[in-house]
């Protein structure tokens, strides 16, 4: 008693107080109860209560709750929905609903509800099996909407709506608690339920009653299904806990308990889609191997469901190549993630990226949920595709995210799953990051070789080192500058240095539909801030070479302080590139691509 009413840590006065309160209740209660058979002694270390066992409720509750079962278990449904009626009318809502309880009583709590709910199962049972369904759905729509992930509860509904010709309203509420299960749990429903769904969705006879006059519900009673499943899942656990039967002889049960129901032809069972969306390959991939092996240990060799998940996030100036290395990574890694593979392009580079909202609909839809069942909230809808991720081994690649903050809500939870991301924004926290910069001289010779072929590339090697040098390495600059020339293979290679020469017209020379590095800078450089925005410009016009941040900040009249700040802010944005040095200051760069960029800007253009 004293631990119940003070715990771990009773006052020094918890046993002369506790005699007290013994006292009380002697007088204001036991005196006066039942004509005084109810009595209280005093006991060592103790007290003992005397009382008659029809002077409490819960013992009387109990009594008829055992003579329902029985009544149930012999076979007489209506009897049995009689006793136990009356057994639940002694119930008034929750137990000891005004009383402050501690641990012991918390416990007598639990299991006087469970008490009440085993009672309350058996007689909606009685009531099923006397043909009374339509009379039970609302009251067990009620019970199911307080219970969500009470199994049984769910079957009779499914069972009373498919008998009251409401077949449609039992499939949906399988599909809800299926729902709730895995958002709350990340558990299927169990293989029992699931069965039923399958008979409801075959209209299997096992279903039906005998007494019903219509011809589609001429059928037998729901416990006969009930039971038979019920009784097979909990022999088949109790074998694969003791390992005394093979799972042929769990399958024979199985077939015994439904007779026609299991031995007919297979009931169809719902699939789960495999999404396969990545984008195709690049036959022509060149270089990045070191970073390429890196980033598939971290995808690949890490993984476990109970791990952190798996992201590595690939990030670099406009056209250095981010999404082929990505797309590489992920095609090398993708029969690891049995389960699918999904993809989208975050329109990071444009002035309208897509929203999360949008992405995890497009996501949940691929996993297979109906469009009319997702949430409209973010946040919901976050949960609902961590869940449906929870139980699968999923590879993400997230192209073109524009911040971390468009990425988080698409992660899934489990550390089996696996994400790409490429972003010109720098990472993720606990992502594998890898900095990608423009192909060095020979890797941009043989990628530019590749597309334009040797022959050709021999015939001027001056002028490809000159292309090379003004495309500043850039692998989609070069690509798209390969593939013109490679359309016009007429064309000198001096000449089309020439014209890329021309600030004006680089950008120009370097893009193609599908490979235009204008939109990539553009939506980057009107995310600045005006200032920002006005020293790039600067700085692309004063400076076609290295600078330290002195330099800037004598350049763009304002204090060292000042001008490192900004700096970093436009290295971070990819608008400007770093020289690191261990002699002397930190420097800076504006790319050739990026230097023509601004300089349009600059004029208006």
């Amino acid at each position: 008693m004293i631990d119940e009413l003070w715990g771990s840590r009773p006052p020094a006065s918890a046993l002369a107080t506790l005699h007290s309160y013994i006292y009380k209740i002697r007088k204001g209660v036991f005196d006066v109860v039942d004509g005084g058979r109810v009595s209280l002694h005093t006991k060592p270390n103790g007290y003992q209560l005397d009382m008659p066992a029809d002077a409490l409720d819960a013992h009387r509750f109990d009594e008829l709750v055992g003579l329902g079962q029985k009544a149930l278990d012999g076979g007489d449904a209506r009897t049995a929905a009689g006793v136990l009626g009356d057994a639940l009318a002694y119930w008034r809502g929750a137990p000891l609903v005004d009383v402050e309880t501690g641990r012991q009583l918390g416990v007598q709590i639990v299991r006087f509800q469970e008490r009440r709910m085993r009672a309350m199962e058996l007689r909606l049972e009685a009531e099923l099996q006397l043909g009374r369904h339509r009379e039970l759905i609302s009251e067990l729509k009620t019970l199911c909407s307080t219970h969500t992930l009470d199994e049984g509860m769910h079957a009779k509904l499914m069972i009373a709506l498919y008998r009251s010709g409401r077949r449609h309203e039992a499939l949906e509420m399988y599909q809800t608690f299926r729902r709730n299960m895995i958002d709350e749990l990340g558990l299927e429903p169990s293989p029992t339920l699931a069965r039923l769904h399958n008979a409801v969705l075959a209209a299997e006879p096992e279903l039906h009653l005998e007494a019903e006059p219509s011809p589609e519900l001429e059928l037998r009673p729901a416990g006969t299904v009930l039971d038979g499943i019920d009784t097979v899942a909990r022999r088949t656990a109790v074998a694969d806990d003791g390992d005394d039967e093979l799972p042929e002889a769990a399958g024979t049960r199985m077939a015994d308990a439904f007779g026609t129901y299991a031995n007919g032809p297979a009931l169809p069972v719902p699939s789960v889609p495999t999404p396969a969306q990545l984008p195709p390959d690049i036959a022509d991939f060149s270089g990045r191997k070191e970073v390429l092996a890196r980033l598939e240990r971290h995808l690949t060799e890490y993984r476990s469901p109970s791990a952190p998940l798996s992201v590595a996030w690939i990030t670099g100036m406009p056209g250095v190549g981010k999404t082929t290395l990505a797309t590489r990574l992920a095609h090398r890694v993708r029969d690891q993630f049995p389960d699918g593979q999904l993809f989208v392009d975050l329109r990071g580079d444009s002035t309208q990226p897509l929203h999360p909202r949008t992405v995890l609909r497009r996501f949940l839809t691929a996993l297979g949920e109906q469009r009319s069942a997702l949430p409209d909230d973010i946040d919901e809808a976050g949960e609902l595709f961590r869940s449906r991720c929870a139980s699968r081994s999923l590879l993400l690649f997230l192209d073109c995210a524009v911040a971390a903050s468009q990425v988080k809500p698409l992660l899934p939870g489990s550390g089996d799953c696996a994400v790409i991301v490429t972003s010109l924004a720098h990472g993720l926290a606990g992502s594998e990051l890898a900095l990608l910069y423009p192909f060095p001289d020979d890797e941009a010779h043989q990628f530019l070789t590749s597309i334009i072929g040797l022959e050709r590339a021999s015939e001027d090697p001056l002028a490809v080192d000159r292309i090379i040098q003004l495309c500043g390495g850039l692998p989609l600059a070069l690509r798209a500058v390969g593939t013109r020339l490679r359309r016009l293979p007429d064309w000198s290679l001096g000449r089309f240095a020439e014209r890329l020469a021309d600030p004006r017209r680089r950008l120009e020379e370097c893009s193609l539909p599908g490979l235009d590095l204008r939109a990539s800078y553009q939506a980057g450089f009107w995310r600045l801030e005006e200032r920002d925005r006005l020293a790039v410009q600067l700085l692309a016009a004063w400076s076609d070479g290295s600078f330290t941040a002195e330099q800037a900040a004598a350049q763009l009249g304002c204090d060292l302080m000042t001008a490192e700040g900004l700096l970093a802010r436009l290295a971070e944005r990819h608008l400007l590139q770093t020289i690191s040095s261990k002699d002397g200051p930190l420097g800076y760069f504006v790319h050739e691509l990026a230097r023509a960029y601004a300089l349009q800007r600059l004029a208006g253009n």
